[in-house]
């Protein structure tokens, strides 16, 4: 049985949180990141085809299961393998975040940038101005996971009470949703003191795809989901992050060899 980890990319931690060069360069660098988000997805899908042919040339094992483990950058880049890729069925994310329309426009916000600060209604306008022009939101909305299902904010920030949506939403929503997340399982792992990835920019999302699929409802048990938010941890993977990440993976290879999973790798 062979056991790798097939993706684990971490942001340096000043990166992105100077807010003086967020200001003069903001568009670069929101560029670049969703550039990077993207392209560790697809690194990872063009990895899973093609790894088998270099460790089993052979065959003489099948690789059964993947799962995706990402930190800080990584993380994102997790929630969009599992959305995009049918062969990804679990994904463990550290200090990541699946609502990239939402953590921008807070770090517009505190960067108090010129398409935030100048409206009526702060950050109204910031979607779709020159600092986040609509080819961007366009392509938000293709990949990132709350971009595809919720689409792109109405005002400075998503919040839970706007993210219930009606009878029509759901039933737009349901063959994509059976499609990207179907019996897939996800660990959300967040730091309660994160400033750069600060857990209430994905939190709307996070609680709206929980309750989509609580029993009872619209997507009922359609998705696996595990979010837990540590208590005084910044942006790092801690110790007890470590210990949660390791039972979870466990306890999917567990439940694929209850399946009936057997003489195959889970990658």
């Amino acid at each position: 049985m062979a056991h790798v980890r097939l993706m684990q990319r971490q942001m340096r931690p000043g990166a992105l949180v100077t807010h003086g060069t967020l200001k003069t360069c903001f568009l670069s660098i929101v560029c670049k990141s969703i550039l990077l988000l993207a392209g560790t997805s697809s690194d990872t899908s063009l990895l899973i085809t093609y790894l088998s042919s270099y460790i089993f040339p052979s065959s003489e094992r099948a690789i059964a299961t993947n799962i995706v483990l990402g930190v800080s950058l990584g993380g994102h880049s997790a929630w969009q393998c599992l959305f995009h890729d049918a062969r990804v069925s679990a994904a463990v994310v550290v200090i990541g975040c699946p609502d990239y329309f939402t953590l921008m426009s807070d770090r517009a916000r505190l960067s108090k940038l010129a398409s935030w600060v100048d409206s009526p209604t702060p950050g109204k306008r910031f979607l779709g101005s020159r600092d986040f022009p609509p080819g961007l939101v366009k392509a938000v909305e293709l990949h990132d996971p709350a971009g595809m299902l919720l689409g792109k904010l109405d005002g400075p920030i998503r919040r839970v009470e706007e993210t219930k949506g009606s009878e029509v939403d759901q039933g737009r929503l349901l063959p994509l949703m059976k499609r990207c997340i179907q019996g897939k399982r996800v660990l959300n792992l967040s730091g309660s003191a994160d400033k750069l990835v600060p857990y209430k920019c994905g939190e709307a999302f996070i609680q709206w795809l929980r309750a989509a699929a609580a029993p009872g409802s619209w997507f009922a048990n359609g998705i696996n989901l595990e979010d837990i938010v540590f208590d005084g941890v910044g942006h790092q993977m801690s110790p007890a992050m470590v210990k949660e990440a390791i039972r979870f993976i466990e306890e999917t290879l567990q439940d694929h060899l209850g399946k009936g999973g057997t003489g195959c790798s889970k990658i």
